[in-house]
């Protein structure tokens, strides 16, 4: 298997090409590989594939894609790989891996599609939260005693300087990760497993938090993420072959595509969805990748676009080709809800996050509001909640159509309604004593009454 060296080493002598060029070359490459392989939503209103000849021409379309087309290195170079070196990189997937140390260690495997194994769960954050909140706000989190790890947040000020430059940037970051030590510590899982948010992505910033004391041990991790557009970066690159020498497991936490962006239609989409977790393992050594289909609108006021059908099923063929065809650990990224924190539609939103994680063997991962706004993107209710909507499809057995049906009742719920801004996490939920806003909680336990008689089987 090619090491990150020879990737690095490729990086630099590939051939040249401008940015604006590859993303016309992908769109065309993307628009090719949609016709030769047939990749056609059904037009029969489902919410999940349930073909599994289609899952096969999806796989075989991400990794021509990658073996004809390259990946595009943001100093400008094309980095090339066979199918050969494709294929024997897959065959080094690892499909278990374990996080954490002592007690809290915890092993994460690949889930099956319509399985009944609970999920893996990243117990918060890939949020924004002020330094005054920060170890309170990870205590609460890390608390969730189903979470497998946990994940640092953002923040623009710290020790009341607004961050700005790499020298500020660097204690930034070594300032998150002792937030998060001394939160998980609070929590009483000392050993819990901590995934570094970027603060910026300069290798320096990105190293800086490596302390085996009061930041990342080398049963931590970061995120890594590949860009849009199947594109890596150099300083990217550089931090995971420290990291790889370290130990640190990694998270692509750019392994979803976006309808309409140079990936063209839902269909163009699922092509980039099976390509950037691949490319993710390739170019960085990403032991996790979020994974599936959003629309760039799904956030704005206009729609729930990421509650259309054809948008789902997407997402459905571009997971279970990675589930079925790879050892990949898969996480769902559901970064693309419209509303936020103690909202009814939000928990709307979050029950089809779990139910389509459950269903397409995904663990739960970003679980906050798209256009996250400080203190006011995610609570553990709404981790709970997804956590539990899961479980309770997977208790049932749901099966895909069965899933859909659901889905499309839950969907039915949206129609008319505008997304509904996020409420401060103080406003819905109790950090002291560890639970949601009675309203807020109401809100679930009416809707989890509803899914219940819908067929879930909530514990």
């Amino acid at each position: 298997m090619l090491s990150l060296l020879d990737v690095a080493e490729r990086a630099q002598r590939g051939h040249f090409m401008e940015e604006k060029d590859w993303d016309l070359a992908l769109f065309k490459k993307v628009t090719e590989l949609v016709r030769k392989y047939e990749l056609k939503y059904p037009g029969d209103g489902s919410w999940f594939n349930t073909d599994d000849d289609l899952v096969e021409r999806a796989f075989q379309a991400g990794i021509d894609f990658i073996v004809e087309q390259g990946v595009y290195c943001m100093n400008g170079k094309v980095v090339h790989f066979s199918r050969n070196e494709v294929m024997a990189a897959l065959k080094e997937v690892p499909n278990r891996v374990v996080v954490g140390e002592g007690r809290d260690a915890r092993v994460l495997t690949q889930k099956k599609i319509e399985g009944t194994e609970p999920p893996n769960v990243r117990a918060g954050h890939h949020a924004p939260f002020t330094e005054d909140l920060a170890p309170l706000v990870v205590k609460n989190f890390a608390q969730l005693p189903f979470g497998d790890y946990i994940e640092g947040f953002n923040f623009a000020v710290v020790d009341g300087r607004e961050i700005y430059g790499m020298p500020l940037e660097v204690y930034a970051a070594k300032r998150q990760l002792f937030w998060m030590r001394e939160g998980v510590r609070k929590a009483g899982r000392p050993g819990m497993a901590i995934a570094y948010y970027p603060i910026n992505t300069r290798a320096a910033v990105l190293i800086a938090p490596i302390d085996p004391d009061y930041g990342l041990r080398r049963t931590d991790g970061i995120l890594l993420s590949i860009l849009p557009g199947v594109k890596f970066e150099i300083d990217l690159l550089t931090a995971a072959i420290v990291y790889d020498d370290y130990g640190c497991f990694k998270v692509n936490g750019g392994g979803r595509s976006q309808v309409g962006g140079f990936c063209g239609g839902p269909e163009g989409a699922i092509v980039e969805a099976v390509a950037k977790p691949i490319v993710g393992w390739m170019c960085y050594k990403d032991t996790f990748s979020y994974a599936g289909v959003g629309h760039i609108l799904a956030t704005t006021a206009k729609h729930f676009a990421n509650y259309q059908p054809i948008i789902n099923w997407a997402s459905s063929v571009a997971c279970q080709a990675l589930n079925t065809k790879t050892k990949m650990v898969l996480f769902d990224g559901p970064q693309s809800l419209a509303s936020g924190p103690g909202r009814e539609t939000y928990l709307i939103e979050l029950a089809v996050a779990g139910i389509h994680a459950a269903t397409n063997g995904l663990g739960l991962s970003s679980i906050r509001q798209g256009r996250a706004r400080m203190n006011a993107a995610q609570t553990p209710l709404d981790h709970e909640w997804a956590y539990s909507v899961a479980c309770a499809t997977m208790n049932a057995r749901i099966k895909r159509p069965q899933a859909g049906e659901i889905v499309a009742r839950l969907a039915k719920k949206l129609e008319g309604r505008q997304p509904e801004p996020g409420m401060d996490i103080r406003e819905c939920y109790d950090l002291v004593r560890h639970q949601p806003s009675a309203d807020y909680d109401r809100k679930r336990q009416v809707l989890q009454d509803e899914l219940a008689s819908w067929g879930l089987v909530f514990d």
